[in-house]
């Protein structure tokens, strides 16, 4: 049988050792990926025309996933485009939501269709021509409807 001052003194060699590892500093966890995903076809593009006289642009991301496979929400993705606006409250000058009728969408072709325009004051013109519709899981813009109608600027 081991006595009680050896017990002690094993005890208190682990609580040292306890103390020392959490002396030490966490690891850090702060690498970034330096790869910027962009879209290869959008339906909508934002310009957003800033007070100070910077300008940007914002491609639609309109692919979802899911579990059962992925598929197009190009609704989804104007929506997300519209709370891009609303993070630069007060920031800009003009915002403008533009979309391209062209079937294939990519991003190169012309965005010449305005779907929504949002000046510094607050007021918002809606292009009223925009529709979507649903084809099986995919919602998709009604382009050919816009395109028929023929009303490009707002």
């Amino acid at each position: 049988m081991e006595t009680i001052n050896t017990l002690l003194a094993e005890g208190l060699k682990d609580f040292r050792q306890a103390i020392n590892e959490g002396a030490q500093g966490a690891r850090s966890y702060n690498k970034k990926s330096e790869y910027i995903y962009k879209p290869e076809k959008a339906r909508f593009k934002l310009a957003v025309y800033f007070k100070d006289g910077n300008k940007r642009y914002f491609s639609s991301y309109d692919n979802k996933q899911s579990k059962e496979g992925s598929f197009i929400d190009e609704y989804e993705g104007f929506l997300k485009l519209i709370r891009l606006i609303h993070t630069w409250n007060g920031k800009y000058k003009n915002a403008i939501i533009y979309a391209t009728v062209d079937p294939g969408k990519a991003i190169n072709s012309n965005y010449n269709f305005e779907v929504l325009k949002v000046d510094m004051y607050g007021n918002k013109k809606e292009n009223t021509t925009v529709n979507f519709k649903t084809e099986g899981k995919n919602i998709i813009f009604d382009f050919q409807r816009a395109a028929y109608i023929n009303k490009f600027k707002i």
